[in-house]
């Protein structure tokens, strides 16, 4: 086996390897969202990001609504 040989098939196990660390990596992440969404322990990925979106989104508007509440009884 040649030089160049070597460094195409050390190529192909480098890419494989990052290849495996991508999918566990999007796996942990997918199970850690699940975890942090309110009833999303069993949901589909598209479910999961879904209600994600959903989530953030009434987060957002409760972080208005304390904002507001700030403001009107002038705390600070």
């Amino acid at each position: 086996m040649n030089k160049r040989d070597m460094k195409v098939r050390r190529g192909h196990l480098i890419a494989k390897k990052k290849v495996k660390l991508v999918k566990f990596s999007l796996k942990r992440n997918i199970s850690t969202l699940q975890k942090m969404i309110p009833g999303c322990e069993e949901a589909d990925v598209e479910t999961l990001f879904q209600k994600s979106i959903d989530h953030i989104m009434k987060l957002k508007l409760q972080v208005h609504i304390l904002k507001c509440l700030l403001q009107v009884y002038e705390i600070n």
